[in-house]
């Protein structure tokens, strides 16, 4: 049974990004307050599905990325575990970070209080103090992306949220503002399976969904949301997954990596 025109239309509706906006400006002034971080200048600014316009209400936590400006050299991205221990340019890059980061959480829980969590990949701040659940990501400069630790599997990570953005914009321009409009709708797709029990949330995240729906030609994003919603399910079954790209345009979409 076709899914309704109604039901796409309610899945695709644009969420108000005021609250992301407020979290942004108050983490910046928390950051800003802190007197030791001064020094460093970091850069903050915003990714994920709020930056991006492609937020559903539920999806509600705002991503924040503060940047030092001291660059990760690209070759320890391919090192782990004790490939990195004793190397220089790692046990460099690695206190510098660990030294911003802890300075960045002693800051947020100067502002915050209780409702500041250091997790494995992320300061966590709870909405009870802020307009909205907030991520904030304490990163090194990785070439025109970000670099962070992942203190547990002993690897840096790397992305381009920027670049990803900068791409989404000139994807939505070129479907006639039909691109995160879409990207609304998959999303909410996934949710109700999720609900259903037939997919669990870790099989499709956001980011990935994303992805795979940049890669669909312009020209299947139409007017109507059905004709959009099943013309795209047709050419995915028979795309080649192994030419998709990443939105960043940096990054294969599926291979071995973990962030693939």
């Amino acid at each position: 049974m076709p899914i309704p025109e109604s039901t796409l239309s309610q899945w695709s509706h644009h969420r108000s990004a005021k609250a992301s906006k407020q979290a942004h400006t108050s983490v910046r002034d928390a950051l800003a307050a802190y007197e030791r971080l001064s020094t460093f200048k970091p850069d903050v600014f915003l990714q994920g599905s709020y930056k991006n316009g492609t937020n559903l209400r539920r999806d509600s936590d705002v991503d924040v990325v503060v940047r030092l400006p001291y660059q990760l050299k690209p070759r320890l991205v391919a090192l782990t575990g004790q490939q990195l221990q004793g190397d220089a340019d790692h046990e460099a890059a690695h206190e510098r970070w660990q030294l911003f980061r802890r300075l960045a959480l002693r800051a947020m829980r100067q502002r915050y209080g209780d409702a500041v969590k250091s997790c494995s990949k992320t300061i966590k701040l709870e909405k009870d103090k802020m307009h909205a659940d907030a991520d904030l990501v304490v990163t090194l400069s990785y070439r025109n992306g970000i670099g962070f630790y992942l203190s547990d599997e002993k690897r840096w990570v790397v992305s381009y949220p920027q670049q990803h953005h900068e791409r989404g914009s000139e994807k939505e321009a070129a479907t006639g503002r039909r691109f995160k409009r879409t990207i609304r709708m998959f999303k909410a797709a996934r949710n109700r399976l999720v609900e259903k029990g037939t997919l669990t949330r870790d099989d499709a995240p956001s980011y990935f969904i994303e992805c795979l729906l940049y890669n669909v030609p312009n020209h299947l994003f139409k007017r109507n949301r059905a004709a959009t919603y099943t013309g795209i399910l047709d050419w995915l079954k028979t795309a080649k997954l192994k030419g998709l790209q990443c939105q960043n345009g940096r990054t294969p979409l599926f291979g071995r990596g973990r962030e693939q």
